[in-house]
């Protein structure tokens, strides 16, 4: 049988979700866990990676299982045996066709910039920078929306599939003190989150024109684009189906 898992996660102390050798991951903690109360080794298969630093509200992976027979009570394990900074939200038995990363319509991910007072205590969820042109941003943030090449937003290898991604919408909004950025889209490449929000950055430092993204949107050769917002103030939010 299959099962659908929502979890969160502060991504500080990881070196990204997916499995690495030799370094902390999300991915193996969950999969230790799983294969820690199921008695056997289990593979998860997420919806995404997110990079080292990033944070996820609600990351959705699936996996297979002849074991579960109380759902409840696998949830209440899994949060007993996993570090803290990891808490499995719900569980689901779900079509054997279903696949996190595949069957997903749509993604959410959000931004937070401190533009008031700095605060050494969020320091590993947001960044700080209080002189930005916001409206400049957000007036920017329209050109990335529809369906463009985004191959100098990401460092997504070339022989990979293509480039070809729809950005639905960006939103902008400030909070005690925080500038909210949101960006919807069918899905997103390594990095591309980073590195749009990073050229809106720049644009709303005045370091750079807003007809710089048309350049590297429009272009048909490769030139990745420099600009790369820190991982540190970024949250996947909502995986839809």
């Amino acid at each position: 049988m299959k099962y659908k898992i929502i979890f969160t996660y502060d991504g500080s102390l990881y070196y990204g979700y997916a499995k690495q050798v030799g370094v902390k991951t999300v991915q193996e903690e969950v999969e230790r866990v799983i294969s820690l109360i199921l008695h056997k080794e289990t593979t998860i298969y997420a919806s995404g990676r997110t990079d080292r630093g990033v944070h996820a509200l609600n990351q959705v992976a699936d996996f297979t299982s002849e074991e579960i027979k109380d759902l409840q009570k696998f949830k209440h394990n899994f949060n007993k045996y996993v570090n803290k900074d990891i808490y499995l939200k719900s569980i689901e038995q779900v079509d054997d066709e279903f696949s996190s990363r595949i069957s997903a319509k749509k993604k959410t991910y959000r931004y937070i910039i401190n533009i008031g007072e700095y605060d050494p205590l969020k320091r590993n969820y947001e960044i700080y920078l209080n002189k930005l042109d916001v409206l400049l941003m957000e007036k920017a943030s329209k050109l990335f929306v529809g369906t463009h090449n985004f191959q100098n937003f990401t460092s997504k290898e070339e022989d990979q599939d293509n480039f070809v991604r729809t950005v639905y919408e960006f939103r902008f909004k400030i909070e005690n003190g925080r500038l909210i950025i949101e960006v919807d889209g069918n899905g997103f490449m390594r990095y591309q989150v980073r590195k749009t929000i990073g050229t809106l950055i720049e644009v709303g430092k005045h370091t750079i024109n807003e007809d710089l993204i048309n350049e590297y949107l429009s272009s048909n050769t490769r030139n990745i684009i420099n600009y790369t917002a820190p991982s540190n103030a970024l949250y996947l939010v909502e995986v839809y189906y």
